[in-house]
């Protein structure tokens, strides 16, 4: 019975751990973090998403699927981002998923609907 309990309240733990407090990463500015690198600036409200990835933007609507997934869906993009996409090829949703959180930052996992090949992983942090 001993034996129990303790497998139950580890599967407990578990569960309750794994269940990450996303809501503080719904709004605010924010930067991608790449194997230590800044890759893009982020600016999140409640419904549009800007990034910034040096001379290029992008704006994306956001919609949460759960508190810690969302999907981005382009909206419009710059002249350098247009200059950089493949021809007659319509830019595919993302569905990210917040995989940890940490504080003031959460590790994210990535992945263009109906694009099985392509899996994207970063930290991203706020910074207001």
């Amino acid at each position: 019975m001993k034996n129990l309990i303790i497998c139950l309240s580890t599967l407990i733990g578990t569960i309750a751990y794994s269940q990450e407090n996303c809501s503080n990463f719904k709004t605010g500015k924010f930067q991608n973090i790449e194997n230590g690198i800044i890759k893009s600036k982020i600016q999140r409200n409640d419904s549009i998403q800007t990034e910034q990835y040096g001379d290029k933007e992008i704006k994306l609507k956001i919609e949460w699927i759960n508190d810690c997934s969302y999907k981005l869906k382009f909206l419009e993009g710059n002249t350098a981002f247009w200059n950089s996409r493949p021809k007659n090829k319509p830019t595919p949703n993302l569905i990210v998923k917040i995989t940890q959180t940490n504080g003031n930052s959460y590790l994210q996992q990535a992945k263009f609907v109906d694009e099985e090949d392509f899996n994207y992983k970063s930290q991203i942090t706020k910074i207001e």
